[in-house]
């Protein structure tokens, strides 16, 4: 967990030189939220909202970093039936403060637009990014089916207040995909995306209580306001 946090340390202090184009990104959408791992669970809808900031480090290469609100319910089988015979649920979630940072490969819609050991932007281009994220839960709700508990209740290793706690801490994987649209001379850009939220670690602090790992599909609106005033800058090199 410390290097995570000496990896987002030392991407708050990227230097703002003149060497690189950077920019600032508001950004939402919505898309679909669940748990892996979890038998009989229903996605449902996940939000993410906050701003970011882009720097350019190559002539392809893009590294970003968010902060961003993500706001998601889920549903977990009660294993009690309606009256009318269908399965009821118990809505959890919740909501996370979520930091990812990732690198962008560039792909131009017209390859001649990057001019060679420059770093500028072409006028629209295609990405793919990857890399992790680390998010703190504000409130998290998961489901602790009554049935094991009342198990280990029965025992001298009964489940304790502290264990039936949810994590609140999330550790995962950011993919992506999206296009980038030029705007106002490329001053302005709009990005329109999809993320891919992979958890990697159990919602429950005891096994004994199951499975369950977030994950969230994304679709959203970006907006980039440049930060430098040149198109292309060159490198010494």
């Amino acid at each position: 967990m410390k290097k995570i946090f000496v990896a987002l340390l030392v991407w708050a202090l990227l230097p703002t030189q003149s060497n690189a184009q950077q920019w600032l990104e508001v950004k939402g959408g919505a898309g679909l939220g669940l748990v892996q791992g979890y038998t009989g669970t229903l996605p449902g809808v996940s939000i993410l909202s906050g701003v970011g900031y882009k720097h350019q480090i190559s002539k392809r290469m893009m590294a970003e970093g968010d902060v961003l609100l993500d706001t998601r319910a889920i549903f977990y089988p009660l294993g009690i039936p309606d009256a009318a015979g269908n399965e009821t649920y118990y809505t959890g979630g919740g909501t996370y403060v979520q930091i990812p940072l990732t690198l962008h490969y560039m792909m131009p819609f017209k390859k001649k637009e990057l001019v060679p050991y420059r770093v500028g932007q072409p006028k629209s281009y295609w990405f793919i990014e990857g890399g992790p994220y680390v998010s703190y839960g504000l409130t998290v709700l998961s489901f602790n089916n009554p049935n094991i508990v009342a198990t280990w209740a029965a025992t001298e290793d009964s489940l304790t207040t502290a264990q039936l706690t949810p994590r609140k801490i999330d550790v995962g994987i950011t993919t992506g995909i999206g296009v980038n649209f030029s705007i106002n001379e490329g001053k302005r850009r709009l990005v329109v995306g999809l993320r891919n939220h992979y958890g990697l670690l159990n919602m429950y602090k005891d096994s004994r209580l199951g499975k369950a790992t977030n994950f969230s599909a994304v679709m959203y609106l970006g907006y980039d306001i440049s930060l430098t005033k040149k198109k292309h800058i060159r490198h010494r090199w």
